[in-house]
């Protein structure tokens, strides 16, 4: 559960909490209640196992001074050791008929004469595991009081003061046995504001030692942006140009860029990062390209090669299973740009005179990964671009997100239209059927994306998935010239069958989700997502991306399991994908409804490490941000909030993320 200290526990918050302080008296307990808190003595109880399933049962008859109740457990015969004959207890559980009489099932039970700690008052309700029950929790935390309420506070009191906050003893104790319902409240309030307080500090401090890091100005022509237009073959739209100006201006500075380029699947991030690479190279420096696949990285190099030869810049590939060029040849500056994968920092690849580093969907990478690139340059450090197509909510790039500056693309490309989606159900499956058939006699190409069962999927499990939906689509498209593509396929077989699609000499491409973000095939048109209801909105958009990519009409088709099946949030979530197109918003609906682990996955930034802290509360983000700024303004290293700055063990690269 990675609870390693006293600490790790006292901020393992609960997860919900059950109010259980509403005592009823014995004979205001009926049925229509559901579950029922009391205060009573056990009169009598007794104990047998029953002789058909052998269940062990506890009866019992409780009284208080308005009547009496009976009450029973099942298989739970450690009890008979603590039961007390006449004590007084607080027990809390579901209330059911049974023969014509009132009973009390399976309830909790704890002595009266104790502080009670799992009823009789508002219990938390802590997430578990094999092993470690809730109650475990409850018990160690509730014999932690005495600790809690001897914290030292974290906050200076002039920020508590001017945000009307609590202090931290208070509300930890609080959080794990509140004393009511509005407690909880400032309690949240209270320890979230610390949270992301800790996140602003750690920010902006990262970006204050960011920009005291030596680098090299990268100048550029005043008319780079118009000359490069010119060879591009298609004008740039608005946002494209406002990126490339803001990333031109950022790299002319001797303050490193620290920019992430933000943009939908299809929405030009290619080109924008071409213009820098372009100005890089004009001015005699070394550009590096990260991609996270072999198969991202040769599309980058063939759709990037063209385009700066006519500038006269050089480039090469460097991928697991490529070298276009010897290692010599980077490290005595002959080749301007680098585009590869993981390879690009392996020890025997070095430059000349690196200045710019472009990654490619960033989290992908992990922190060191992209450190060892930037590392390549020998005496600076060089300007850094991240270019992202995971849509992000608002919220989060505004508020949290202020140690880089953002670029974003929101202009669709000249000539695309606007993607169709549509919901595939039983009704109108056939019809579903038609458009492929139709787009395929077209000859354009269809991408079917089967899910993956768990967020790992074993070799054997994934290769069944996609069996079973080839085995189906055979039959839907007897004619069909189809193809799969997973995880476990070789890197040369994948770049392969992402040649065939993108040629012509495939119709259907079967995939699991692993199909790389990023992939271009112009003559695609449909993407078939089967049980969409087990994606993110943010990855559904993701992948709906995959079409779009050309003038012709493309469609996007999600296909659930049968309605009986689907909860109403499921619904609700899918319904809005087919209407909204724009990645951010959907984003913010998964933040809502899903937590960041719906549009950032489950291994990624830093921010995922809040326990407690609401990613939509913009108010507090926007509090907590002035804050931390107001205290670096007038403590940058602080000196003097030492309890704050012990609780900052922030690894600020990783939040980097």
């Amino acid at each position: 559960m990675g609870l390693k200290t006293v600490g790790d526990l006292l901020t393992y918050y609960p997860r919900r909490w059950e109010d259980l302080s509403q005592i009823t008296p014995l004979n205001g307990v009926e049925a229509a209640l559901g579950r029922a808190t009391v205060r009573a003595r056990l009169l009598s109880f007794s104990s047998f196992r029953t002789p058909r399933r052998r269940m062990f049962l506890i009866n019992g008859l409780l009284e208080d001074e308005t009547g009496a109740l009976r009450v029973v457990w099942f298989n739970q015969p450690y009890l008979t050791q603590s039961l007390k004959k006449g004590a007084e207890y607080y027990l809390s559980g579901p209330i059911r008929e049974r023969d014509g009489h009132l009973v009390l099932t399976n309830p909790s039970i704890e002595p009266a004469e104790k502080t009670p700690v799992h009823s009789g008052r508002i219990i938390p309700i802590y997430p578990a595991t094999a092993g470690i029950s809730t109650r475990m929790l409850r018990r160690w935390l509730k014999n932690l009081i005495a600790t809690i309420r001897e914290l030292p506070d974290t906050l200076p009191e002039d920020i508590r003061k001017n945000y009307r906050l609590i202090d931290r003893a208070h509300a930890i104790e609080n959080i794990h046995f509140p004393h009511s319902l509005s407690a909880i409240g400032e309690a949240r309030r209270r320890l979230g504001f610390e949270e992301l307080l800790l996140v602003h500090l750690g920010l902006l401090i990262a970006k204050q030692q960011w920009e005291k890091l030596p680098t090299k100005a990268i100048p550029h022509s005043p008319d780079l942006i118009k000359d490069f237009e010119a060879q591009l073959g298609f004008k740039l739209t608005p946002t494209q140009k406002t990126s490339i100006k803001e990333i031109l201006s950022d790299i002319a500075k001797s303050i490193p860029m620290n920019r992430l380029l933000l943009g939908d699947v299809g929405s030009g991030k290619t080109a924008v990062a071409a213009a820098a690479l372009v100005a890089t190279a004009k001015a005699g420096r070394q550009s590096a390209l990260m991609a996270p696949t072999e198969v991202l990285a040769t599309q980058h190099y063939y759709n990037l090669q063209p385009l700066l030869a006519k500038f006269g810049v050089s480039t090469t590939l460097l991928t697991g299973s490529t070298k276009l060029h010897d290692y010599s040849e980077i490290e005595n500056g002959d080749v301007d740009v680098v585009i590869g994968t993981h390879a690009l920092i392996q020890k025997q690849v070095g430059f000349k005179n690196l200045n710019l580093v472009i990654v490619d969907e960033q989290h992908r990478f992990g922190v060191r990964q992209r450190e060892k690139l930037k590392n390549k340059a020998l005496d600076i450090t060089p300007h850094y671009l991240s270019l992202s197509a995971t849509p992000i909510p608002r919220t989060l790039f505004l508020g949290l997100l202020h140690n880089l500056e953002i670029s974003e693309l929101t202009s669709i490309p000249t000539g695309r239209l606007p993607i169709i989606t549509r919901l595939v159900t039983e009704q109108n499956r056939a019809t579903a059927c038609k458009l492929i058939e139709r787009e395929i006699k077209d000859g354009h190409a269809i991408f079917v994306i089967t899910p993956l069962i768990d967020e790992v999927l074993n070799d054997e499990q994934e290769r069944a998935s996609i069996a079973s939906e080839l085995k189906s689509l055979k039959r839907s498209f007897p004619k069909a010239r189809i193809g799969s593509l997973h995880g476990r396929v070789a890197s040369e077989e994948k770049l392969e069958l992402m040649t065939k699609i993108k040629n012509g000499d495939l119709d259907i491409l079967v995939a699991t989700s692993v199909i790389e973000v990023g992939i271009d095939v112009p003559r695609a048109t449909i993407i078939w997502i089967k049980n969409a209801d087990r994606f993110g909105l943010a990855q559904l958009h993701q992948l709906r991306g995959r079409v779009g990519r050309s003038s012709l009409q493309s469609y996007c088709l999600i296909e659930t399991n049968s309605a009986e099946q689907q909860n109403e949030e499921d619904i609700n979530r899918l319904t809005s994908f087919v209407k909204i197109n724009d990645g951010s918003k959907l984003a913010e609906i998964d933040l809502k409804l899903r937590g960041p682990g719906a549009f950032f996955g489950s291994n990624q930034s830093g921010l995922l490490h809040l326990k407690i802290a609401n990613l939509t509360d913009k108010k507090l983000i926007t509090e907590t941000r002035t804050a931390a700024e107001a205290m670096l303004k007038t403590d940058p290293t602080l000196t003097h909030h030492p309890e704050l700055k012990a609780r900052l063990s922030f690894n600020y690269v990783t939040h980097e993320e």
